[in-house]
């Protein structure tokens, strides 16, 4: 086994943006496993495969079947195991998105290997693949090691730089037709309904600004709002305001929600407790905005403010049109 495979998925034909962590970590170790790269993409009609050829990898696999434009893991498990038992690499880097950690826990147990999930370092030595990665909630950093090859890999979002795609298309450009048998299937899509995403913009997001318990009920988000708009940013918030009925759940930052790591990470009215930090630690910058000057926050902050919301957000919202203006 020798090389290394990315998969890089689609969403309506679009590739993810976290593809380009994936090449920079592919970069970084294919010279020490036989120094090939190899990309594999999912899905149909897909739109960006000029972008993805530009990744530097010696091969690119477009796989396209119609069964493959949504994110059902079924078809998506049958056409990737099938390719990568053509293939043989030793090292499989997954996306962490719902599809990509799915596939990486069903590829681990149909290989008989083991998984890395959240990578934050990853290291080739003789003894296996060696990783660090969060564990209880962000609160400590484990080392753990993958003997056993095919190596699978979910790198944490933002723990390594984003590529620049090369100026010109390098290696070969291979279409694969799947084979989807039909006992490979367990399930079957029924239908389909793709709802409107109000948090689609969360992990592509330089900036977010979340609001939590703090906030006192749903009105304060539209300030939020108001605010990410000037930054070009997107709203977030932590579980209580979600279960409250404040905001749609798929704003949710934290261990049960979404995990960002964005530039600038702004928390209004949020404790720091763990379950929601390890979904922003990853973050360039944490700039906390609490009343209690003991919150858990400001003590993983970057900036603190000290202060009720209700004078500190209005004044930075009326900075930031003063300075747009």
């Amino acid at each position: 086994m020798t090389g290394v495979l990315i998969f890089a998925e689609t969403d309506q034909g679009q590739l993810h943006p976290g593809f380009w962590e994936l090449v920079t970590v592919g970069r970084q170790l294919a010279p020490q496993l036989g120094n090939r790269l190899q990309v594999a993409v999912q899905g149909w009609e897909i739109q960006d495969i000029d972008e993805i050829c530009r990744s530097g990898a010696d091969a690119v696999y477009r796989v396209e079947d119609p069964r493959l434009a949504e994110p059902w893991p079924d078809a998506h498990l049958a056409a990737f195991s099938a390719l990568c038992r053509e293939l043989q690499p030793a090292l499989l880097l997954m996306p962490r998105t719902l599809l990509g950690m799915e596939l990486a826990a069903r590829l681990a147990h149909r290989f008989e290997t083991g998984v890395i999930q959240d990578a934050m370092t990853l290291e080739v030595t003789p003894e296996g693949l060696v990783a660090t990665r969060p564990v209880f909630g962000g609160a400590v950093l484990a080392t753990v090691r993958l003997r056993r090859r095919p190596w699978i890999a979910v790198p944490r979002p933002r723990a390594f730089p984003a590529a620049d795609p090369q100026p010109e298309p390098r290696g070969e450009l291979v279409a694969v037709q799947p084979a989807l048998p039909e006992d490979a299937l367990k399930t079957t899509p029924v239908s389909r309904t793709r709802q409107q995403d109000v948090a689609q913009n969360l992990e592509r997001a330089r900036v977010i600004i979340a609001g939590g318990r703090g906030l006192g009920g749903p009105e304060p988000f539209q300030l939020l709002q108001e605010i990410a708009e000037l930054v070009d940013g997107a709203v977030g918030a932590s579980r209580p305001p979600c279960d409250s009925g404040w905001v749609d759940p798929a704003l949710q930052i934290g261990l049960t929600g979404k995990t960002v790591a964005p530039d600038v990470y702004i928390a209004v009215g949020i404790s720091g407790a763990t379950q929601h930090m390890s979904g922003c630690s990853a973050s360039q910058v944490i700039v906390a905005v609490n009343k209690d000057p003991e919150a858990p926050i400001f003590r993983m902050a970057t900036y603190g403010v000290v202060g009720e919301w209700q004078e500190v957000l209005p004044a930075f919202r009326d900075a930031l049109k003063a300075m747009a203006g």
